[in-house]
């Protein structure tokens, strides 16, 4: 049986401050987002594809974000500039 009200992950992010500027732009967009993962790993790994930052949604908003996220502005590259 399949719970709506279930965090699932929508994406992960080896950089803690793209992850949190996807759960930014998925907020902004009415879907209730949050951003798990293992900080100290990521800052010791720093340059390692760890994928340790986890953002997720509730199941019921999954396809709603993917939506939003394939149709936002905010692409790999813009989100790069914002870091340099």
């Amino acid at each position: 049986m399949v719970k709506e009200d279930e965090v699932v992950v929508f994406a992960m992010y080896d950089d803690p401050v793209e992850a949190n500027i996807v759960k930014g732009v998925l907020e902004s967009n009415g879907v209730v987002a949050g951003v798990m993962g293992d900080a100290f790993a990521n800052t010791v790994m720093k340059g390692f594809s760890q994928g340790t930052m986890r953002v997720v949604v509730f199941r019921k908003d999954l396809e709603r974000a993917h939506e939003i996220m394939d149709s936002a502005s905010v692409d790999d590259q813009e989100i790069q500039n914002s870091q340099d």
